[in-house]
């Protein structure tokens, strides 16, 4: 049964969350322990930006021995050794539309699966949104969670006492390797206090439900809702992210996270209060951008920062001495980096490449540095440096990564150093373009 102990779950649970880390700079998780029972059964609802990425946080995230249940689209359950390995990953299917109308039927013995869980206080996990959705926004939340939480509830009279999670995860640059992500755990949302209502009116129960939820995630997802503004929003918290995360953050560790919040919803506020305003730091955004653009930089470019010459030159040298190291690591790691671009290659949708990345390192790394071992120590007879090779080789390769992100961004810059230097009123009038406030 699904929510009994699963050996295939421990065995991979320690690889799975030590490829994530390694696949993050940093990951921050805030209130975890203050929102998450371990007494009361629980159901996540985190927002689904990431494909696999966010179900793997979930699961990083749990600090208790309680192996989280995950209900996930059943298309990707068609092959049966996949489908194996998902279901000893503790993930069942749900079914949608899309996957034919015979099929919805299923979706009862699903739930009724789900019910069962959380009777057994296992906690289950569902992205409430119905699909994936790679924008910084929050699509439309579906009714499959009141459908599973609120009739598993009223067959226990309402005592289970289960609690609904809101999860928001952010990620800094969702696209980009040894990024920042930050998973937030808010208030839960006790399901007993429908028990009134359901028993009246199941149906307004479970819209009330789902509004409830709706609004909980709403509080804590850094959701740009407004499309006609997208990529000024998002330029908005490229150029402003940092200083303000510095200002108003200083002691959070999810500062920047904290800082899209308040930079969205200042944006939202002008929007419905003061549209004037609104108007001109758009204006203001959109010239900044051009303006950028003719000088072959980019909103990621930290245009505010001070990069000094001695600092740059430092910088430089300190690479150009390490590079050996680097190349050592590229070299040896190369057979798992060209599978990872022709795996990447074969996926035209872009928010599959984070999960493909973190695939092909969780596999494809391993494999490689086990056969290069074993081929090392046969050729050479010589075991211990085979070893040597083995422990060495994934180290370098991760160091030589990094390099190739420290070199990118020295180069960024380098860049923005020489645009301050060569055009010092342009890079004044950018900055004051940039920022959010209406001083000229």
């Amino acid at each position: 049964m699904i929510y009994r102990y699963d050996f295939r779950y421990t065995l991979a649970k320690l690889p799975v969350k030590t490829a994530l880390r390694l696949n993050f700079r940093k990951i921050v998780f805030t209130g975890r322990e203050k929102n998450v029972s371990r007494e009361k059964p629980v159901i996540f609802v985190p927002n689904h930006r990431n494909a696999l990425i966010d179900a793997l946080l979930i699961v990083y995230a749990s600090y208790h021995r309680k192996q989280v249940v995950f209900l996930a689209r059943a298309d990707i359950f068609k092959q049966k050794l996949v489908a194996w390995i998902l279901r000893g990953l503790r993930i069942i299917p749900v079914f949608r539309i899309r996957d034919g109308k015979d099929n919805l039927d299923k979706n009862r013995d699903i739930f009724e699966s789900a019910a069962r869980i959380l009777r057994k206080n296992n906690p289950i996990a569902l992205f409430p949104e119905g699909k994936h959705n790679p924008k910084q926004s929050l699509l439309p939340i579906q009714k499959a969670v009141p459908r599973i939480v609120l009739p598993t509830e009223a067959s226990r009279a309402f005592e289970l006492n289960s609690q609904i999670v809101p999860v928001s995860i952010y990620y800094r640059d969702i696209l980009g390797f040894l990024s920042d992500a930050f998973v937030t755990f808010g208030t839960p949302i006790e399901v007993a206090k429908y028990k009134e209502i359901y028993q009246e009116n199941p149906g307004l129960a479970t819209n009330q439900l789902r509004q409830e939820l709706e609004r909980s995630l709403k509080s804590i997802v850094v959701d740009i809702w407004n499309d006609e503004f997208y990529e000024e929003y998002r330029h908005a918290i490229d150029w402003n992210g940092d200083k303000i995360a510095k200002e108003k953050f200083p002691d959070r560790k999810d500062a920047f996270y904290l800082s899209s919040l308040h930079i969205v919803r200042s944006l939202d506020e002008l929007y419905e209060n003061n549209r004037t305003a609104f108007d001109t730091r758009i204006t203001a955004f959109r010239k900044a951008d051009m303006i950028l653009k003719e000088h072959g930089l980019t909103s990621k470019d930290q245009i505010w920062k001070s990069s000094g010459k001695w600092d740059l030159f430092i910088r430089f040298k300190a690479l150009v001495f390490t590079s050996p190291v680097m190349l050592f690591g590229f070299l040896n790691g190369i057979f798992p980096l060209l599978i990872n671009r022709k795996l990447i290659s074969l996926f035209k949708d872009k928010q599959f490449v984070p999960s493909v990345r973190y695939a092909s390192g969780l596999i494809f790394v391993p494999i490689f540095d086990l056969i290069q071992s074993l081929l090392l120590g046969t050729l050479t007879k010589n075991w211990l440096l085979a070893l040597a090779y083995f422990l060495v080789t994934p180290a370098t390769f991760y160091f030589a990564l990094y390099w190739r992100k420290w070199w990118k961004s020295a180069l960024r810059d380098r860049k923005t150093a020489r645009f301050r230097k060569q055009f010092p009123q342009v890079w004044e009038q950018v900055i004051k373009l940039t920022g959010l406030s209406d001083k000229k």
